[in-house]
Formats: structure tokens, C-alpha cells, sequence
């Protein structure tokens, strides 16, 4: 019986460490709390900057942020 306990304790504690792996991976609360959101990657930073200037004038955003997040560039954007 106390094999069992042991592994279940092992089982929840990889469990809580694959949770905590993946709330750090996920979009900071406080970029979207203050209304950014990402858009598309793009593979080189000249790209991502056209096309977040596109967003500008297309669609109407009002700022937009290009931010490295290996192995691409990010395009946030905020109304």
C-alpha cells in the first residue's frame, strides 16, 4: 500500500509541475488584462512590422508590438 501512495504523491506532483510549465508558456495576464493581443508570428522582425503597420491602417488598431517569442516575432495588438 505504501508503494501506491508513494507514486500517486510522484503522479501528483509531476502533474502540478506540467501545470506550472504551462501557466509560465501562457500569454501574461497583464498584457491582455490591458488589451493587447497577439496576432500572428512572423519569421523575421522587418515582416511583423509591415504587417503590424498594416494593421494600423486596415483595421484600425491603434498600437501594435512585435515581440521576439523563439523562434519567431509576435504581433500584439491593441484597439
Amino acid at each position: 500500500m505504501r508503494h501506491k501512495a508513494a507514486r500517486f504523491g510522484v503522479t501528483l506532483a509531476m502533474a502540478g509541475a506540467l501545470a506550472a510549465g504551462a501557466l509560465g508558456a501562457a500569454t501574461p495576464a497583464s498584457a491582455t488584462a490591458s488589451g493587447w493581443a497577439p496576432y500572428k508570428a512572423y519569421r523575421t522582425l522587418q515582416n511583423c512590422v509591415s504587417a503590424g503597420t498594416t494593421k494600423l491602417v486596415m483595421d484600425g488598431y491603434k498600437e501594435y508590438d512585435c515581440r521576439w517569442d523563439s523562434p519567431y516575432y509576435m504581433l500584439w495588438l491593441r484597439k
